[in-house]
């Protein structure tokens, strides 16, 4: 394994020869460049291709058959959405093994048809510096284009990779799109992104899809887009899963995870409980002052606490309705929370007897 200082000079050597000056090159790519040549990577070589057999290649699709029913139709329209030929759209798994792919036509005739097919693996250290590669690395979106990837025979790809990510941040999957070097760079990554971000929702909405779940976002107009945070609010007002848009937006407040509604934002979730589950648009602040609009997203009916006496499912009267159930539900929140009938009611702004109808 070379030495640091070979290492920076071959590293210098390199950068000389694709016409890169040292002092400009992207730091992400210069940082793997050197990683491979650590590795003992050749770039004049052709990579050694690592590829699946077909028994193992079905056992990782049938590993993620779940996930998969939820990305190939993602795969489909980010496909339809990329202009030009020559173009490849792609699923690999959290360590950059490729499952699925749909190429244009004219692909499977070039390196990217040849090179990036289900089974094959694009880990740095075997793959040498490419989109995939960087994503299983970094666990953040890549473009790798042209004269930046490390292995020379790989000098006509441009790579675009984004990250799946699940409720708790953790990579969990990764799309790619391969083209030639002359595709419009930032127009093709944005595309990605908004591929995954669609898959994050679908995922979160169905991971929590017993929970209450609100969007926000500090434009209204935002609301019905992937570029909204969600929370899942369990019947306590706590939250118990966030998605990567809702910890970018209250990064700086209390851990979200098993936090309180409360402690996140100034207004209480039972004092704003029954306008959600009428679908209003709510305007609220965080502890940090910064406004957000909020809305409720997805229905709930789950169970509120173990530890009282009190049955967490919608009494008789209520079963039937959808809005009553839940508002069922949020009543014997309040009272949980304030553990008093009067204070609830003032809370919810409803009477005394209606709180206790709900709790008997």
């Amino acid at each position: 394994m070379p030495n640091l200082t070979s290492v920076e000079k071959e590293f210098s050597n390199l950068t000389k020869k694709r016409g890169f000056l040292s002092s400009l090159i992207d730091k992400d790519i210069a940082d793997s460049w050197k990683r491979c040549i650590s590795t003992g990577l050749d770039p004049l070589k052709k990579p050694k291709r690592t590829i699946l057999s077909s028994k193992e290649l079905d056992e990782l699709k049938e590993k993620n058959e779940y996930i998969r029913r939820l990305i190939n139709p993602e795969l489909e329209l980010l496909y339809s959405q990329i202009a030009g030929t020559n173009f490849m759209v792609a699923y690999s798994d959290s360590t950059g093994s490729v499952m699925d792919t749909i190429y244009d036509k004219t692909c499977l005739k070039t390196d990217v048809g040849k090179i990036v097919i289900p089974g094959s693996i694009w880990r740095e250290e075997i793959g040498g510096t490419n989109g995939l590669g960087q994503v299983v690395t970094l666990n953040k979106d890549s473009i790798v284009s042209g004269k930046e990837h490390f292995f020379e025979s790989h000098g006509k790809l441009s790579c675009f990779a984004s990250p799946i990510l699940n409720h708790e941040g953790k990579t969990i999957g990764i799309i790619d799109a391969s083209t030639d070097v002359h595709s419009r760079e930032q127009h093709t990554l944005a595309l990605v992104k908004l591929a995954t971000k669609s898959i994050e929702t679908k995922l979160f909405i169905n991971q929590f899809k017993d929970e209450l779940i609100l969007s926000f976002h500090p434009r209204q107009e935002y609301l019905s887009t992937n570029s909204v945070g969600l929370l899942a609010i369990n019947g306590d007002g706590f939250v118990v899963g966030s998605n990567s848009n809702a910890r970018i937006m209250l990064h700086g407040l209390a851990p979200l995870k098993n936090e309180n509604f409360n402690n996140i934002f100034t207004t209480s979730f039972s004092s704003i409980a029954n306008e959600l589950l009428q679908n209003k648009i709510l305007k609220i602040s965080d502890h940090l002052g910064s406004s957000v609009f909020i809305i409720k997203s997805q229905n709930f009916k789950k169970k509120i606490s173990k530890e009282t006496g009190i049955k967490t499912y919608a009494c008789n009267n209520c079963k039937g309705s959808k809005f009553k159930e839940e508002r069922c539900v949020l009543i014997k929140s309040a009272f949980i929370e304030t553990g008093n009938i009067s204070a609830a009611s003032r809370k919810l702004g409803v009477s005394r007897t209606t709180i206790y109808k709900h709790l008997k």
